[in-house]
């Protein structure tokens, strides 16, 4: 899976947006990346070589990833949350059309893979953007009121 460049940047930029939640983040973003972290590396674990099959290892990984992300979204509505929670769901849906489809040309499947899976990346650094920021102007706040 990290065979090609592409998935090599994939896997540096989900490392460090992840280590950067585990050493800056709350509770939900240090879940979430040990969530995001150990599905990357099971999806990695359960391909298959042969490219004309389904991924089934990888799709049971990806349900499972998306149940995780639904059920914090229950109970935390950040919008960079929801965001994640639906490409997980485009992520699995298109595991759903490849497996309807065999029409589908396997690198159409992992093309669609590569940018959900990007896309909750992006949101992922967005919530945390976010989390800093607040937090930042909360400092700051705080420094105001002492003078």
């Amino acid at each position: 899976m990290f065979s090609i460049l592409p998935t090599q940047l994939g896997a540096g930029a989900m490392f460090v947006v992840c280590g950067v939640a585990l050493w800056m983040g709350g509770r939900l973003e240090r879940i979430l990346a040990a969530a995001t972290i150990l599905a990357w590396v099971a999806s990695a674990l359960a391909e298959i070589e042969d490219k004309s099959l389904t991924q089934w290892g990888i799709f049971a990984v990806d349900l499972i990833y998306l149940s995780v992300l639904v059920g914090l979204t229950l109970f935390d509505r950040r919008v960079w949350l929801l965001f994640m929670t639906a490409f997980q769901l485009l992520i699995v849906l298109t595991h759903v059309a490849f497996a309807l489809d065999r029409s589908l040309r396997q690198w159409g499947f992992f093309s669609a893979y590569y940018l959900w899976s990007y896309a909750e990346l992006v949101a992922f650094a967005a919530g945390l953007g976010v989390l800093a920021w607040r937090r930042r102007r909360a400092h700051a706040g705080k420094r105001a009121t002492r003078t």
